[in-house]
């Protein structure tokens, strides 16, 4: 036990929002049968993202949270920072709180980096005295001197993460939390982010992080929570919250995406439509055993096809692209039959996180160019756990080098 004051109690704490479903549209048939039904009203469901959710947080403590997509990690996190309520529960905070759940969070398109940190320091509620103090180290750190006087809705996602970060972090909170937008920025600044906030924790601060950057919450936590449908399945220590969090990734077993009712692009006459595909090593990938993403595509041939290819474009979870792979001749496709292939994507130069990816079913043309036969977009996704074996400075960095890696120089004598 530590005898440290308590900064962050929750009590039982639940957050609920409600779903509406849109109601039937009756035929001229089904109005003969049930004419008292045409004017049903829209039917609703409610939706739990937090239930009955308990802890304490003392002053200095640097807390991970992790969970799957869905779990309830960004909603704890925005009761935590005042912007919306629970349905149910309490909470009490002891000191300020300044938190950065998404890119801009808190930031007025329209204003320029520089107004936009005096009004974050007023939101604070701090003086200008007091920001003025701050300014220098906060422009230093976010490395955006040059557009200081630019309105931020110029700003690229990187920039806004950087002056965002930069401010959240130094205009002395009690408490900082931060969500994983930190994804966003480069591998230097993130680094850069995690011993700022190693710094701010040393000094007696409290940091709530949320990642699925597993190296980040080991190097950056000493004690994780662990959420599952919105509900505590953990807390404890880092190293067990880790083993606790991959082992029931591991029990999920394979995913499966059902693509026969995604929305078509209005330029695709679909001759190729793909049906369905499923993840087959997600337990190998969350226990760090396998640094390739394995899937089976299904797809039908509507007409006799030569040298059906894929091309897949994967996504950050901004939705900027991260890069594309292509695979060579699939196969020749007959009219009416139905297939099934097996592909492998070498996952090894993404950074963790989250991502989504297209999927293309095309043949080239005489033209050199595509002839697409199915294309749906967010296809599947996929989370990338933790780097595997590979050392930091040499992860590919899309912000700095660009989208596409190169094909390798050839010493030709």
């Amino acid at each position: 036990m530590t005898d440290r004051p308590v900064v962050i109690k929750a009590e039982g704490i639940g957050k609920r929002y409600v779903i509406r479903h849109k109601r039937e549209r009756l035929s001229n048939s089904k109005f003969k049968e049930r004419p008292a039904n045409v004017f049903k009203r829209e039917s609703r469901e409610d939706f739990f993202a937090l239930k009955d959710v308990s802890f304490e947080i003392h002053r200095g403590e640097r807390v991970g949270i992790i969970g799957k997509n869905g779990a309830g990690k960004s909603t704890l996190l925005k009761l935590l920072s005042r912007i919306t309520e629970p349905t149910y529960g309490r909470i009490e905070l002891t000191g300020k709180v300044s938190s950065m759940l998404e890119v801009g969070t808190g930031f007025s398109p329209e204003l320029t980096g520089r107004e936009n940190i005096y009004l974050n320091g007023a939101v604070l509620g701090m003086s200008k005295k007091e920001v003025d103090e701050k300014f220098e180290k906060i422009v230093e750190f976010s490395e955006i001197g040059r557009f200081l006087d630019t309105p931020v809705k110029r700003y690229s996602s990187g920039m806004y993460v950087r002056l965002a970060f930069s401010v959240a972090s130094h205009l002395e909170p009690d408490i900082l939390i931060i969500d994983e937008v930190l994804a966003v920025g480069d591998q230097k600044f993130r680094q850069k982010s995690l011993d700022r906030m190693k710094e701010i924790a040393s000094n007696g601060k409290t940091v709530l992080c949320v990642s699925h950057q597993m190296n980040v919450i080991r190097d950056l936590c000493d004690r994780v929570i662990v959420l599952r449908e919105g509900r505590i399945v953990f807390d404890g220590g880092t190293e067990e919250g880790i083993k606790f969090y991959t082992e029931e990734i591991k029990s999920c077993g394979q995913e499966f995406f059902d693509l026969r009712e995604s929305k078509r692009p209005h330029f695709v006459k679909v001759r190729t439509p793909a049906e369905s595909i499923s993840i087959l090593n997600e337990n190998e990938r969350a226990a760090g055993t396998d640094k390739s993403l394995k899937f089976t595509l299904r797809w039908k041939a509507l007409d006799d096809l030569q040298k059906v290819k894929l091309r897949l474009v994967v996504r950050f979870a901004d939705e900027t692209n991260a890069g594309i792979a292509l695979s060579d001749a699939i196969c020749d496709a007959e009219k009416n039959k139905t297939y099934e292939h097996t592909f492998s994507f070498d996952t090894s130069n993404l950074f963790p996180g989250d991502y989504s990816a297209a999927i293309t079913l095309y043949q080239s043309d005489s033209q050199g160019g595509s002839d697409y036969l199915d294309h749906v977009d967010k296809a599947l996704t996929f989370t990338v756990y933790e780097l595997q074996g590979r050392d930091k400075s040499v992860i590919y960095n899309h912000q700095f080098w660009g989208h596409v890696r190169l094909a390798d120089l050839v010493v030709t004598e």
